[in-house]
C-alpha cells in the first residue's frame, strides 16, 4: 500500500496559515484528491474551521498545543484518520504557537503503526511582523519563530505587499541566515503556484531530495532537547456575547486594543443585523466576512497574545456588550457570502 502524505502548515499567529490551507484544499480537490485536515488552536474555540468547505474532514484538538496537552494525542488522532477516513493525503495546520519539531516527531511516531509518511513542511512567515519581532528582539517570541522557520522545507514569505524593497531583502537576508535550505517563495495572501509546492522539478527544488535526511536529523536532535514549552508566555482570553454589539464601538476596539494582543478571532452579531459574521486580526488589521451558519452558533471572541492585561480587554468589551455567557456551544460550518472588507 502507498504511503499517505501528511503536510505541516507552519507559522506565527496571524501569517497566513488558513488561507494557504484553503488555496491547498481548492488545489487538491481539482486533482480529485480526498484530503483531511488537523486544525490546531491554543483557546477552546476554534473559528478556522469555519472558513472550510462542509466535505472537508476536519478534526479539531482544542485547549492545547499540539506539542503539549494535545501531542499525545496526534498518533491516535492520524491512526484514526487513516483507517477511518481513507485520505489521499493529510494536512496539519498547526497553533501559531508551536513547535513544528514536536509534530515530526508526533508524526514518525504514528508512521510506525500506519502507512504514513511526513512529505513538507511549510512555514508562513508574515514580512511586516517578523521584520518588527528581529528589530524589537522579543526573547521567546522571537525563539519560537526562528524555530518555526529553521523547521522549514518550504518558507512562504507573506504580506510582501506591504513592505518596501529594501525591507524585503533584509527579511530574506534574514531568513537565509536561519534556514539557508529551504526554499523561498514570496506571496501576498499565499497566493503561489501550487505545482511549486506539490509537483516540485528536479533541480529547482532541491532541499525537498533530501527531506528525508533533513527530517531524520531533526528528530535526533529533537531527542537530545530538554523539553521545553516555548509558548508559556502567550496567553488567551475567550469572550461569548449574549447579544449583538455597535459595529462602530466593536471597530474602535481593534483600533485601541493593545498592542501585546498579536492575533484576535470570532463571530459577532451586529446590532440591528441579523447575519453573523466571522472576523480576524492579526497586527493591527482587521477582516471581516459574513457567513451563514449551518447550525446554531454563538457569538465569540478569542483574543491571543503575549502578557496581555485580560482584564482591560474584558472590560473594554463588556462595555459594549454587558454581560458573557459562560456556556460552551461548539462551532459548527458555515458558507461564506461575502468578500472580504478591510479597516485599520
Amino acid at each position: 500500500m502507498s504511503m499517505i502524505p501528511v503536510y505541516i502548515l507552519s507559522g506565527f499567529l496571524g501569517s497566513g496559515k488558513t488561507t494557504l490551507l484553503s488555496r491547498m484544499l481548492q488545489y487538491f480537490k481539482q486533482k480529485d484528491k480526498k484530503a483531511a485536515v488537523i486544525m490546531n488552536e491554543i483557546g477552546d474555540v476554534n473559528m478556522d474551521g469555519l472558513l472550510l468547505e462542509n466535505d472537508v474532514p476536519v478534526v479539531e484538538m482544542l485547549n492545547g498545543c499540539i506539542c503539549c496537552t494535545i501531542r499525545k494525542d496526534l498518533c491516535l488522532t492520524l491512526s484514526n484518520i487513516y483507517h477511518e477516513v481513507q485520505p489521499d493525503l493529510i494536512i496539519i495546520e498547526a497553533t501559531g504557537v508551536a513547535n513544528p519539531l514536536e509534530l515530526i516527531e508526533g508524526i514518525a511516531s504514528a508512521s510506525l503503526d500506519v502507512n504514513i509518511e511526513l512529505r513538507l513542511v511549510t512555514t508562513v512567515v508574515a514580512a511586516p511582523h517578523f521584520l518588527l519581532v528581529t528589530h524589537r528582539a522579543r526573547g521567546k517570541t522571537r525563539r519560537l519563530m526562528e524555530e518555526q522557520i529553521r523547521c522549514a522545507d518550504l518558507l512562504l514569505l507573506n504580506q510582501t505587499d506591504q513592505l518596501v524593497g529594501d525591507y524585503i531583502e533584509e527579511v530574506k537576508d534574514k531568513l537565509v541566515t536561519l534556514n539557508q535550505h529551504a526554499k523561498m517563495i514570496e506571496t501576498v495572501r499565499c497566493e503561489i503556484d501550487m505545482d511549486l509546492m506539490f509537483q516540485p522539478v528536479p533541480g529547482d527544488l532541491e532541499p525537498f531530495d533530501d527531506m528525508e535526511k533533513q527530517q531524520e536529523s531533526l528528530i535526533e536532535n529533537m531527542n537530545q532537547h530538554v523539553h521545553h514549552h516555548t509558548h508559556q508566555h502567550v496567553m488567551t482570553y475567550t469572550h461569548r456575547f449574549d447579544g449583538g454589539v455597535d459595529r462602530q464601538g466593536f471597530e474602535e476596539l481593534f483600533r485601541r486594543i493593545p498592542n501585546e494582543v498579536y492575533r484576535a478571532k470570532g463571530i459577532v452579531k451586529f446590532t440591528g443585523d441579523d447575519k453573523f459574521y466571522l472576523f480576524q486580526y492579526a497586527f493591527r488589521e482587521m477582516e471581516m466576512v459574513k457567513i451563514n451558519p449551518q447550525h446554531p452558533v454563538v457569538p465569540v471572541a478569542v483574543f491571543i497574545g503575549e502578557h496581555f492585561d485580560r482584564i482591560q480587554v474584558q472590560e473594554s468589551i463588556q462595555n459594549l456588550t454587558g454581560t458573557l455567557l459562560q456556556n460552551n456551544i461548539k462551532q459548527s460550518g458555515a458558507i461564506l457570502e461575502e468578500e472580504l472588507c478591510f479597516f485599520q
